[in-house]
């Protein structure tokens, strides 16, 4: 190999491993209907969460609204007004970063609520207008953006262009090009465990919960549940199960809850380090 191409290439896989260093020294946090936040957007962003949902209607005009139910919908709540416009404007004031002087990058997860055939291509086309911010392609810290709720068969994901990444089911058989386009898996909690937050887990459950984590990471992906427990005991629980992203409606505090473990470990060990030397 020429040296020229080798070191190239060496800088190349420094970058990468770099920068998923960084971003594994982060709790991988769930803003789950981001849309319900006092701030939409801004709060899961001022605490550096790893990934953000909106539910979005495509409307007969081709607008897209965010929103839970039909009923919540409203003129001004567009997808484009909550989310894509503020992260564009970011990325302009932090030269091309979701955080200055930060490799971390997050995820968009859009929840398709009207069916993709009338939804998706509208999505693709306004994003499509800012490569630099959503395309990894052009820019490696770009957003991802991660289609879930209405998808495509898996046998059309390659109609899209490769910005767009899908959320994964449990239930489907992917072939390896279609799990390339998997960004990570989504399952439904209350599928695999009743647990309520409160207590312990039961061993079954947590054996049925953990058979499930470990199938997923043999694919090589990351898994989220949805409907979990939202408080102290749910998240770290899932955590030390193995659960990658930790779904949370209490974006503050499930951040602050893993910022104050994370001090106390460092603190502990300083405090190990000063006692042996």
């Amino acid at each position: 190999m020429h040296r020229l191409t080798y070191m190239l290439l060496l800088l190349a896989v420094v970058h990468v491993w770099q920068a998923c260093s960084a971003q594994a020294d982060r709790v991988w946090i769930h803003s789950h209907n981001d849309y319900e936040q006092e701030k939409p957007f801004y709060e899961a962003y001022e605490n550096r969460v790893f990934s953000i949902e909106a539910d979005v209607f495509a409307t007969a005009d081709g607008r897209l609204l965010v929103g839970h139910d039909r009923s919540e919908l409203a003129e001004g709540r567009t997808l484009e007004r909550l989310y894509i416009l503020p992260v564009v404007k970011l990325f302009e004031e932090n030269n091309g970063r979701a955080w200055p002087n930060s490799d971390d990058r997050f995820v968009l997860l859009i929840d398709l609520k009207t069916p993709a055939a009338r939804t998706l291509d509208h999505i693709v086309k306004l994003v499509a207008d800012y490569p630099a911010v959503f395309d990894s392609g052009v820019n490696p810290l770009a957003v991802q953006i991660v289609i879930s709720g209405d998808m495509p068969n898996p046998s059309a994901f390659s109609d899209y262009p490769t910005f767009i990444s899908f959320d994964g089911r449990l239930t489907t058989d992917y072939t390896s090009d279609q799990l390339e386009r998997v960004a990570f898996f989504s399952a439904n909690f209350r599928n695999y465990s009743s647990w309520t937050g409160e207590h312990k887990i039961s061993p079954a459950d947590a054996k049925l919960l953990t058979d499930v984590i470990k199938g997923v990471h043999a694919k090589g992906k990351h898994i989220r549940f949805w409907a979990t427990p939202d408080g102290e005991k749910s998240w770290e629980t899932l955590q030390t199960l193995g659960v990658d992203i930790i779904n949370t409606d209490r974006i503050k505090a499930c951040v602050n809850y893993f910022e104050t473990i994370e001090s106390e470990k460092k603190e502990g060990a300083n405090q190990r380090l000063f006692i042996e030397q």
